[in-house]
C-alpha cells in the first residue's frame, strides 16, 4: 500500500497571502480584459487602468498590514495591560505573626497618636477668649453760680471727662424753681426750653471732651430776685456735683 503524504498545515499568514497572489492574478486578468473592450478609445483605457491600480494597491497593503499584525501581536498590545503576577515566596505563619506583633506599639506607648488628633499636624492649644474692653467712666459735672446781682446771676458748669479717651456728645438738663426765669448769654452750649427745664446740648467747640479732660459751660439766669437757684442738674442723666 501506498502511504499518503499528510501536507503540512499552513499558517494563516501563509493563507492570506495565497488569496492575496489569486487576487493580484485575478486583477491582471480584469486590467486586460478592461483593456481589450476600451481598446477603441485611449482615454477611457488610462480611466480604468488606474482605477484598476489603485484597487490592487489597496489590497496588497491591506494584505501586508494584516500580515504584520499577525506576526507582531506584542508590539501592538494596548497600553496599561498589567504583567501576570509572580509567584509571592511562601512566608512561615509564625514568622508573620511574630513581626506584625513587634511592629503594633503598645496601647500604653507615648508615640501612638491620640484619635482626635490627624498625622502630620499639632494640636494648637485653643485661645482663650480675650475679655470685652471696660466701659469708659461716665462724664461729670460741677455746678457752680457766679456774679449774683438782684435781678440775674451768672453760672457755669464744668463737664469733666475722667476717661482714657475723648468723649463725644454729652446732654446737660437745667430746671429752675420758676417758668418766669429765663437762661441768656449762654457760651460753650446751645439751649432750649420746656417750661422751667433748660436742656444744654453742646456746640462745636464742647463737642469734644478731651481725656482726663473737661469743657465749660456758662450761662446768665435773668428773673432771679429771690431763691432764683436751679432745682436740678444732670449730666447724662446723672447727678451735677455742687
Amino acid at each position: 500500500m501506498h502511504k499518503v503524504r499528510q501536507r503540512p498545515a499552513r499558517t494563516l499568514p501563509v493563507a492570506i497571502l495565497d488569496v492575496l497572489l489569486a487576487g493580484v492574478a485575478a486583477a491582471r486578468a480584469l486590467v486586460r480584459r478592461v483593456a481589450g473592450l476600451l481598446a477603441v478609445r485611449p482615454s477611457d483605457r488610462v480611466v480604468a487602468s488606474a482605477i484598476v491600480v489603485a484597487a490592487l494597491v489597496a489590497v496588497i497593503g491591506t494584505g501586508f498590514l494584516v500580515v504584520t499584525l499577525l506576526r507582531t501581536p506584542d508590539q501592538f498590545a494596548p497600553l496599561g495591560v498589567a504583567p501576570p503576577p509572580s509567584a509571592e515566596p511562601e512566608v512561615d505563619g509564625d514568622a508573620v505573626d511574630d513581626a506584625s506583633s513587634s511592629a503594633t506599639p503598645p496601647a500604653s506607648s507615648p508615640l501612638a497618636p491620640s484619635p482626635t488628633s490627624r498625622p502630620g499636624t499639632r494640636n494648637r492649644p485653643e485661645r482663650a477668649a480675650s475679655p470685652s474692653p471696660a466701659p469708659p467712666p461716665p462724664l461729670a459735672a460741677q455746678y457752680a453760680t457766679e456774679d449774683v446781682t438782684l435781678l440775674n446771676y451768672t453760672a457755669s458748669v464744668t463737664i469733666t471727662n475722667p476717661g482714657p479717651g475723648p468723649a463725644t456728645g454729652w446732654r446737660l438738663v437745667i430746671t429752675l424753681p420758676r417758668t418766669t426765669q429765663s437762661v441768656a448769654a449762654v457760651n460753650g452750649a446751645e439751649a432750649s426750653r420746656d417750661g422751667a427745664t433748660w436742656t444744654f446740648v453742646p456746640d462745636q467747640g464742647t463737642s469734644r471732651v478731651p481725656a482726663r479732660g473737661s469743657v465749660q459751660v456758662r450761662f446768665r439766669v435773668d428773673g432771679a430776685l429771690i431763691d432764683g437757684e436751679p432745682t436740678a442738674c444732670t449730666i447724662n442723666n446723672r447727678p451735677c456735683q455742687a
